[in-house]
């Protein structure tokens, strides 16, 4: 089995198996029990909780690792006929998981990644109207474009048509673009994807990132985003129940990696100005202009200690919107609504100082009501009619489980490998650990 571990991103070379040999000394046996004993408990390790600690990426994520108890790790052995499935058993065992790795080893196991058809880039293929006729562009690249695309009309014109625009938009909007049926390099870019060599690498950092998260997602009920598709999607049942947009944070100001838990929504949220943002942007613009926070609605106080609390009131103009969605934790992020509902139209939405907005939060805080508390038959209408000057929190009955992940690569829904840029450059830190002389004490954890 540690043989074949590469299907999962990892380096069978790292758990070196001995020949166990029939008439070999006392001596020899001892020795080869400790290699196989070691190479089975580094494997279990690194199959739970990663082969690069998450500590040597970024200080903007944290996971509360379970490591395997060695001699727990040993037991399972000896009690199971098939060491191979036991050892398999510390690796995440989610559908999410399991559909990448079926990729990695698809891609790893193609033979005409070199007849795969790039599109050059070049000026922009639009339809073009004259004089209310519709021109199609002629370009040198439409044949291929046709090809790429599936589109079987005209092989081999080099005309922009209806036909190839049509089916330019569908992959845009399969690939969350901007579904404007325009051929620009952003879309070429999708289209061509990374080639083979950096799939690869693409697909060997998500897989490890899965290893850091709980292996189970602590149950099939909860929340996942995904940061470089600026995307939300709850889970119910093991089943997608809804999604929506979201806007994230600055590649300064990033959403952290973490898998906190949800707790309650407040409706009129208060919003505290983070002491990082009032060191930052506040201090510096009332120093140059005294009235600034009236004028953008902002009120200050000192506390207790004599540091400054600056806070928004809750209202329409509030940064956070009319509804926050809280999971503590100690980066001190959220989800919230928005009053710059402009930004969703973006294809690429890294604004924020790091909390998430939210596009559909009064949808979004119905569906996690719906969820937590059925019986209360809480609708869109019902939040909206509590809406006011005043705080009002729902609490949640049990926690629950919020993943902020970062996939670069994953399967969607229709069983398609996607692949998004690398917003924050972890994958680029991330490659770096596994591949380079780092690796020799990447799962090393570091303050």
């Amino acid at each position: 089995y540690l043989k074949t571990v590469d299907s999962d991103g990892l380096d069978p070379a790292e758990y070196a198996t001995p020949e166990i040999t029939a008439g070999m000394d006392a001596n020899a046996l001892a020795d080869a029990e400790l290699k196989l004993t070691d190479a089975a408990l580094t494997f279990a390790r690194h199959a739970a909780t990663g082969r690069v600690s998450f500590t040597r990426i970024s200080n903007d994520m944290y996971y509360d690792l379970k490591f395997p108890e060695p001699a727990a790790v040993l037991a399972k052995l000896a009690a199971d006929d098939k060491a191979g499935d036991t050892l398999a058993s510390y690796l995440p065992q989610h559908p999410a998981y399991k559909a990448l790795k079926a990729k990695y080893a698809e891609i790893r196991n193609a033979k005409n990644e070199a007849k795969v058809i790039r599109i050059d880039a070049g000026q922009a293929l639009k339809l073009v109207k004259v004089k209310d006729e519709i021109k199609p562009m002629d370009d040198p690249r439409v044949p291929k474009l046709r090809e790429r695309l599936g589109v079987t009309q005209n092989p081999a014109s080099t005309a922009y048509d209806e036909d190839v625009a049509e089916a330019v938009r569908k992959f845009q909007a399969a690939h969350k673009l901007n579904a404007d049926g325009i051929l620009g390099n952003a879309t070429i870019n999708a289209i061509n994807g990374p080639v083979r060599e950096k799939k690869d690498d693409i697909i060997l950092v998500n897989l490890e990132r899965w290893r850091w998260i709980d292996h189970d997602l602590r149950g099939d009920t909860y929340v996942m985003v995904n940061i470089p598709d600026y995307s939300l999607k709850l889970v119910k049942n093991g089943e997608k129940y809804w999604e929506t947009r979201i806007v994230v944070g600055q590649p300064s100001k990033p959403t952290p990696l973490i898998s906190p838990d949800m707790k309650f929504i407040t409706v009129n949220p208060t919003w505290n100005v983070p002491p990082s943002i009032i060191a930052r942007e506040y201090l510096p613009a009332l120093r140059q202009d005294p009235t600034v926070l009236d004028r953008i609605g902002l009120k200050m106080s000192h506390n207790p200690d004599g540091t400054v609390r600056i806070y928004q009131p809750p209202g329409e103009r509030n940064a956070l919107g009319r509804i926050r969605f809280n999971f503590p934790n100690k980066f001190l992020v959220y989800q919230h609504d928005t009053p710059d509902k402009n930004l969703f139209a973006h294809d690429k939405r890294a604004y924020s100082h790091g909390c998430m907005r939210v596009q559909n939060p009064m949808t979004y805080a119905e569906k996690l009501l719906s969820i937590q508390l059925p019986n209360q038959n809480y609708s869109e209408a019902k939040v909206k009619s509590m809406l006011g000057q005043n705080e009002v929190n729902i609490d949640f009955p049990k926690p629950l489980p919020v993943h902020l992940t970062y996939q670069t690569a994953f399967v969607d829904d229709a069983g398609n490998l996607q692949f998004r840029d690398d917003v924050y450059g972890i994958d680029a830190r991330m490659v770096k650990a596994m591949k380079s002389d780092e690796r020799k004490i990447a799962d090393i954890a570091v303050e």
